[in-house]
């Protein structure tokens, strides 16, 4: 989820407007029926169940894509009062059907779903015939669902730098400050822009603060 986290914040400098600020994930009936245990389920109702309050359902995508006009209304102090472009809905068949030729194919030539190991790993069992576990594609018959997906924080990765003993350094001469260390979420992260996969702000977190107490100790 880093990698869908940040596509929020690209900047259109010719526009001047992020224009991913808000993304518009949608799925079928198939993702609904199908019972393979998922923890990344949610909020994909069970099959029987009646979708949350901010899961949209229709019958068809163009009736989706209404809903989904009819939300932002309700949103529009939250998003400085984004709304869909006229022609939307061209737009989405119009991707839909590029997708569904290529998801046939086990391929996204767009957006590289599918391709990395840790997607592999966890995109749970593909469906009959089709070559990979990350792609399927949308029926052409509804009902379908939808959901508006925004920015959020669940944690940063931002602050102080620190060494390999997890001093802290100082802004002015790169020089360790002494009797001040960090780790975890509160430092500038060992791994960048990089997210590694479950547990990759925990692990460096009990390292760091380790290397940090031995430090301390031997000093």
């Amino acid at each position: 989820y880093n990698d869908r986290g940040t596509i929020h914040a690209v900047w259109d400098p010719s526009r001047y407007e992020y224009p991913n600020l808000l993304l518009f994930m949608i799925w079928d009936q198939a993702v609904v029926d199908n019972t393979e245990f998922s923890r990344f389920r949610w909020p994909v109702p069970l099959p029987g169940e009646e979708p949350l309050p901010f899961v949209a359902k229709a019958d068809t995508v163009d009736e989706l894509a209404a809903d989904f006009r009819r939300r932002l209304v309700g949103l529009a102090e939250f998003t400085a009062g984004l709304e869909l472009a006229d022609d939307f809905e061209a737009n989405l068949a119009t991707t839909i059907e590029r997708f569904n030729a290529n998801a046939t194919l086990g391929i996204d030539p767009d957006f590289h779903r599918g391709e990395s190991q840790i997607e592999q790993t966890w995109g749970g069992t593909p469906r009959p015939g089709l070559p990979s576990q990350c792609l399927a594609p949308l029926s052409p018959t509804g009902p379908y669902y939808g959901l508006i997906v925004g920015p959020g924080a669940l944690d940063t990765k931002g602050g102080p730098v620190i060494n390999a003993d997890a001093q802290v350094l100082s802004a002015t001469d790169d020089q360790p400050i002494p009797g001040l260390y960090g780790a975890g979420n509160c430092i500038a992260a060992p791994s960048g822009q990089a997210y590694w996969g479950p547990g990759g702000t925990i692990g460096p977190a009990m390292v760091f603060g380790y290397l940090a107490a031995r430090h301390a100790v031997s000093t």
